[in-house]
């Protein structure tokens, strides 16, 4: 819900996104890669898949404490912010370039702290609509 809004997305809506991540390196690791994939999805996963049958809305929003009554674990707030599709890419970057300054390891896939460049996130809304965030 976009509360500032002028027109139908201040309402209830949904959609089906797409995230997609820039990395670099001045080098390839071990493996001739800049970093495996897979390593990026367990990093990105838990923190992206929150978004999932819930409702982002700004902490502002008139009806918040309607939908926290009535849903209140359904709710991502963004503080003071529309979480609009740049808000949400600005977001997930913040999170996976904190990530990224620290070592990651899961099941065996490794992301040593520096390794690689978080460039940008690009956050698909619709096949054709986009916005992205980085350096």
């Amino acid at each position: 819900m976009l509360s500032k809004h002028p027109e139908k997305c201040r309402y209830p809506h949904g959609h089906t996104r797409t995230v997609e991540v820039v990395l670099s390196s001045e080098k390839l690791n071990e493996f001739d890669m800049v970093v495996d994939f897979k390593a990026i999805k367990f990093l990105a996963k838990e923190h992206i898949e929150r978004y999932d049958h819930r409702m982002a809305i700004n902490s502002n929003d008139p009806l918040r404490a309607d939908i926290e009554r009535v849903h209140p674990d359904s709710i991502i707030l963004f503080e003071g912010q529309d979480p609009t599709t740049e808000v949400i890419a600005k977001e997930i970057y913040e999170f996976l370039a904190g990530k990224l300054r620290t070592d990651f390891e899961h099941k065996g896939y490794k992301v040593p702290a520096g390794s690689v460049l978080l460039e940008r996130v690009r956050v698909w809304e619709t096949p054709s609509s986009w916005a992205e965030y980085g350096i």
